[in-house]
């Protein structure tokens, strides 16, 4: 994969807490990815009525994208985007369960009857089940795999029509560094001891289908990366970090809107290239 992708650029990313610049772009980003009112870029965030995936769908839309917020709970969605919509921003919930066949399908057709293309997918739905003593561990690995993994492909085979119809489709799926075998092979790694079997298990399958449709959608021109946002307080961490969520969605937002001379096949965090 290494020809697929240039060197990755260090990254500046002088953000506020929100993870934007005072005159609210996101810090990192060159002048040249604001986008034209009349040439919005349309972006799909899963998982987007909170947490990092609302921090996305909002930084997104700050920078003048139109952002589909994919929600399980319409209704959440709705609540979330009202509050953006004071912001003026160009948001609108849409009802996505990426662990069904019919809820995919039936988004992918509202798009092409009502967009015809799509320019950004952002994989960010995922779950984590290590501590649910609830459940055997097959049936983590089970529930885990069926939305971190079965979900993106379900999702992504769905949207690739729509981002072939794009003159610069991305494709962001959000890992984790807990992923990667480079860093948990290090003794003296902050994260050394951790082991959440099925969740690091579900991002290193993510991990893969980034390369592979890396290589599979080189020449339809959609960019596919995967990055690790940082160890962030969310409902997922029980809130357990003093990174935001906006923090967190800052490295997202820098893969959506990559130039056209930007990587493919990376994988990524705010500091640079991670270790696969």
């Amino acid at each position: 994969m290494q020809a697929l992708r240039p060197a990755w650029p260090k990254l500046s990313l002088r953000a506020d807490a929100h993870g934007c610049s005072s005159d609210g772009r996101v810090s990192g980003l060159s002048g040249t990815d604001e986008m034209e009112a009349d040439n919005k870029i349309l972006a799909l965030v899963s998982g987007a009525n909170r947490g990092i995936g609302l921090a996305i769908a909002a930084g997104l839309a700050r920078r003048g994208a139109n952002v589909l917020l994919g929600c399980r709970d319409f209704g959440r969605g709705e609540a979330a985007c009202a509050a953006l919509r004071k912001e003026g921003l160009d948001v609108r919930p849409v009802q996505l369960d990426a662990t069904d066949d019919a809820s995919v399908s039936a988004l992918a057709r509202l798009i092409a009857q009502e967009y015809g293309r799509l320019d950004v997918l952002i994989n960010n739905a995922g779950i984590g089940l290590d501590h649910d003593a609830s459940l055997s561990m097959a049936e983590r690995v089970r529930r885990t795999l069926d939305v971190n993994v079965v979900g993106v492909v379900r999702l992504t085979e769905a949207m690739t029509p729509l981002l072939s119809n794009s003159k610069r489709a991305r494709i962001v799926n959000v890992s984790s560094e807990l992923s990667s075998f480079g860093q948990r092979s290090k003794p003296d790694w902050i994260y050394a001891d951790f082991a959440m079997p099925t969740y690091q298990s579900s991002k290193a399958a993510l991990n893969s289908l980034t390369l592979s449709y890396a290589r599979l959608l080189k020449d339809k021109g959609i960019k596919v990366n995967a990055i690790c946002p940082g160890y962030t307080a969310t409902e997922a961490t029980n809130f357990m970090s003093s990174r935001t969520p906006d923090q967190a969605a800052v490295i997202a937002i820098k893969c959506a809107l990559l130039e056209d001379d930007g990587p493919t096949g990376a994988f990524v965090n705010e500091a640079g290239e991670l270790p696969w």
